[in-house]
C-alpha cells in the first residue's frame, strides 16, 4: 500500500515538473514585415486575370473586394517570411496588421466582409492563384467587424493565430495570405479596399508571440 501511495506522489510531481518545464520557456514576440517582391493583387474581368505586383508595378496598395462601378474582383495577397520563427515553436498569438489606404463601396454606409485564406504558393503570383480551387485555402478566418470607410488611414489588427498555427503546423516557410470580399462572385453590395504598401510605416506587418 505504502509503494503505491510513493509512486503517486511520484507521478504527480512529475507532471507538476513537466508543467514547469512548459511555461518556463519564455514568449517571444516577433514582428514581420511582408515581402513587397511577393505582395500583389490578381483582378479578373470575366474570367480574364491579370496580375500586378507591389515592386514590379510600382503599386501604392494591394486590392482586395469588387469594384462598384463596374463589378471588377480583386483578391490581394501578402507574404511573410518565417525564417524568424524556429520550426519547433508553439504559437501563442498571431496578428495581422494592415492600414487601408482607401475604401470604395455602395452605399456609403455600408460594410465591406473580408475573408482572409492562408495559402501557400510559389512567387512569383499567377493568374491561376485567384481560384479557389485552384490555390485551395489551408486554413480561413474573417475581418471582425468589417470594413467601412471610417477605417480609412486607419491600421485595422486581425486575429491570424488560427492561420499562424497552421502554417506553423505544416513547416511553412512563409505566412501567405489571399484577402477578399467574402462571396465577391456574387455579391449583392460591392467594396474596394485597398491596403497602403506605399510606406515603410504603413506595410502590412504580421506580430507573432511563440514560446
Amino acid at each position: 500500500m505504502k509503494k503505491r501511495i510513493l509512486w503517486l506522489v511520484l507521478a504527480a510531481v512529475l507532471v507538476a515538473l513537466a508543467g514547469c518545464g512548459s511555461s518556463d520557456r519564455p514568449l517571444i514576440q516577433t514582428a514581420i514585415a511582408s515581402d513587397p517582391a511577393v505582395d500583389g493583387d490578381i483582378l479578373d474581368v470575366a474570367g480574364v486575370r491579370t496580375v500586378s505586383l507591389v515592386t514590379r508595378d510600382a503599386l501604392p496598395g494591394v486590392l482586395a473586394g469588387v469594384d462598384p462601378v463596374n463589378d471588377d474582383v480583386y483578391r490581394a495577397f501578402l507574404s511573410f517570411p518565417l525564417t524568424r520563427i524556429p520550426t519547433n515553436d508553439l504559437i501563442s498569438s498571431a496578428t495581422l496588421s494592415i492600414v487601408i489606404r482607401s475604401v470604395t463601396v455602395s452605399p456609403p454606409t455600408a460594410t465591406i466582409p473580408l475573408r482572409i485564406e492562408l495559402v501557400s504558393f510559389d512567387p512569383p503570383l499567377v493568374g491561376n492563384d485567384f481560384d479557389q480551387n485552384i490555390l485551395l485555402p489551408l486554413k480561413t478566418t474573417f475581418v471582425s467587424p468589417p470594413i467601412s470607410s471610417a477605417d480609412v488611414n486607419r491600421e485595422v489588427n486581425i486575429d491570424v493565430t488560427a492561420l499562424m498555427a497552421e502554417a506553423q503546423f505544416r513547416r511553412l516557410p512563409d505566412f501567405q495570405v489571399r484577402i477578399l470580399q467574402d462571396n465577391d462572385l456574387l455579391t449583392t453590395v460591392p467594396g474596394l479596399v485597398e491596403i497602403d504598401e506605399a510606406t515603410v510605416a504603413n506595410e502590412p506587418r504580421l506580430t507573432v508571440v511563440h514560446y
